[in-house]
């Protein structure tokens, strides 16, 4: 009987010590990571001083609706959040603690460099009476997110900063630009909205290996995007820019930069533009520094894919200083090349429109200059007209349908309004299930031929072709060499232009590494993060985090030897 209570004892033992040390453990969590309510009647000051004293986890939650005579400099890793959309008005005072750090510009948020890794979500930031909305100075890996930002000189402004993440923020209304961007590295700018500034809604100055992606950009007095001094390895897709003097003006020194798919239309004049009335109302416009490596060199700037429509003066233009240069295919809402609005000093690729067959529907598809499906492509609307019915097709990846209930069993002559210009297509309902598109490749018409010439209404398109025509439509490209001033909705001229004069090249300068190093960082692929990646409010913290708790198999373990050793001990004389 000694021996089972001996037993026993160092069972008991052995689980309290267990015990213990889950519990030690996470008592060590809780006192490294607190969650600090922040109340509208705590001082400026008071936030500051619990802000210096946070360990690194810690979570400032704003609590209440309204803040006011805010500014606070960032200097650990903290996450600022607010679930109940609290609306901080900044100071116009340079706090003491900004003063100590030799800051001489107030703002509501500083993130220093010790702050790598911090978040800022869900707050409505109002910086009109200060220099700046929120500053990232040398803070690598800053998110900002789900906020708003308004006014400032600029609302957001990042120096000299890598990893950074700006993800759905509204930001508008600053004196010069929304978010500025200075010697920024591996940084994702996405589905955000920047819009009503006095200068761009994004301006960059030697930026690497950045993704500027699905931003909304729109009446802005300077430019939608606008790059200067040197990029390197950026990619601009899938964005929107319009109702500003230009779309993109690109005067960089550019080295492996993308710019594609986006959207770039109804870009208007403007006859106060710091750079001339005819410097504007542009989808793409080219600076006088814009630089490049020459036509064949992977290093060259990349632009294709996008949609350059209805703005008022070129739908791209060159300036008049630079060798003429090559774009890519693009679509210019036009298969003529007397009507694609494109400067004199730009060569450009225009894209084709066909179509394809898809069951009780219409299909549209986007090709390239040599008859190749486009599947990454900016995004716009068209009418299309079947048997006195109007249809809007919404181009996605390259490809519109259209749900119009055809019959399978009869063609159809459909007007595909092209500009300003109604196009027909002869077309045949696809006879598979529905939605089993047929390969447009494969699409064949009644005369057994691939691709009927598309007609206007009024006269027959004129257009130079190339390449293979595909689906049961026209598809015509050519190389645009026209120029026009009037090419807004409300002109509704599109009339023959005038072609320029080109000099024969079609480089834009020597080779951007010949004009001094880039001191790109870190050459990474770009990729910062995965587009489309959800993001909580609060990140996994020590206190929140799942842990491997691994002290139910050790008691699990204990009782199971306990009733081992009680079984053995009582069974223990049937083997005496």
């Amino acid at each position: 009987m000694d021996k089972f209570v001996n037993i026993l004892f160092i069972c008991l033992v052995a689980l309290f010590a267990v015990s213990s040390v889950s519990a030690a453990e996470n008592d060590t969590d809780i006192l490294m990571n607190s969650n600090y309510q922040i109340s509208s009647d705590t001082s400026n000051d008071d936030i500051q001083v619990i802000l210096d004293n946070a360990q690194d986890g810690d979570t400032f939650e704003f609590t209440d609706k309204e803040y006011k005579n805010i500014s606070l400099v960032v200097d650990r890793k903290v996450n600022i959040i607010s679930k109940e959309k609290s609306v901080i008005y900044t100071s116009n005072q340079i706090s003491d603690r900004a003063k100590s750090l030799n800051m001489d510009n107030s703002f509501g948020f500083y993130f220093t460099s010790n702050s790598c890794g911090s978040i800022l979500s869900g707050i409505k930031l109002i910086a009109s009476n200060s220099d700046y909305g929120i500053v990232a100075d040398s803070a690598d890996n800053i998110t900002i997110k789900s906020c708003v930002i308004t006014g400032g000189k600029d609302s957001v402004f990042v120096n000299n900063s890598d990893g950074i993440k700006l993800l759905n923020n509204n930001i508008s209304k600053a004196k010069e630009n929304g978010l500025k961007l200075n010697n920024v590295s591996n940084s994702l700018i996405s589905k955000n909205a920047m819009s009503y500034n006095g200068r761009s809604g994004i301006e960059t100055s030697n930026i690497y290996y950045c993704n500027i992606t699905n931003n909304t950009v729109h009446h802005n007095k300077f430019n939608g995007i606008s790059l200067f001094n040197k990029s390197m390895g950026n990619k601009i897709k899938y964005n929107l820019a319009y109702e500003n003097p230009n779309g993109i003006y690109i005067n960089s020194q550019s080295s492996n930069d993308v710019i594609n798919s986006n959207t770039f239309t109804k870009n208007r004049r403007d006859t106060d533009y710091e750079l001339g009335a005819f410097e504007s109302g542009n989808g793409l416009l080219f600076g006088a520094d814009f630089k490049t490596s020459k036509e064949g060199n992977p290093s060259r700037l990349e632009v294709k894919y996008n949609v350059l429509t209805h703005n008022e003066g070129y739908q791209a233009k060159n300036n008049p200083d630079l060798p003429t240069f090559k774009l890519g295919d693009n679509w210019f809402d036009s298969t003529d090349d007397a009507d694609t609005f494109v400067c004199p000093m730009l060569l450009a690729g225009i894209m084709k429109m066909g179509t394809i067959s898809v069951k009780n529907g219409i299909g549209l598809q986007m090709y390239d200059t040599e008859g190749n499906e486009v599947k990454e492509f900016g995004t716009f609307d068209t009418k299309v007209n079947v048997d006195g019915n109007q249809y809007t097709a919404k181009f996605v990846n390259g490809r519109a349908t259209i749900d119009a209930n055809l019959d399978p069993d009869k063609e159809y002559d459909i007007e595909v309004m092209i500009g300003d210009k109604p196009v027909k297509y002869n077309y045949k309902v696809a006879s598979g299930e529905k939605d089993d598109n047929l390969d447009s490749q494969t699409s064949q018409n009644l005369d057994g031929e691939r691709g009927l010439d598309g007609s206007s209404s009024q006269t027959q398109a004129d257009s130079t072709e190339s390449g293979a025509s595909k689906g049961s439509g026209n598809l015509q490209n050519g190389i645009s060499n026209s120029a026009h001033f009037a090419n807004s909705d409300k002109s509704g001229v599109y009339g023959t232009n005038a072609s320029g004069t080109y000099r024969d090249s079609s480089d834009n300068g020597e080779s951007v590494m010949t004009n001094g190093d880039i001191e790109a960082g870190d050459a990474s692929d770009g990729e910062v993060s995965e587009e489309g990646k959800a993001y909580e409010i609060v990140p996994p913290s020590k206190i929140s985090k799942e842990i491997t708790d691994t002290s139910g198999l050790v008691v699990l373990s204990i009782v199971s030897i306990m009733g081992m050793l009680i079984y053995g001990y009582w069974r223990k004389p049937e083997f005496e």
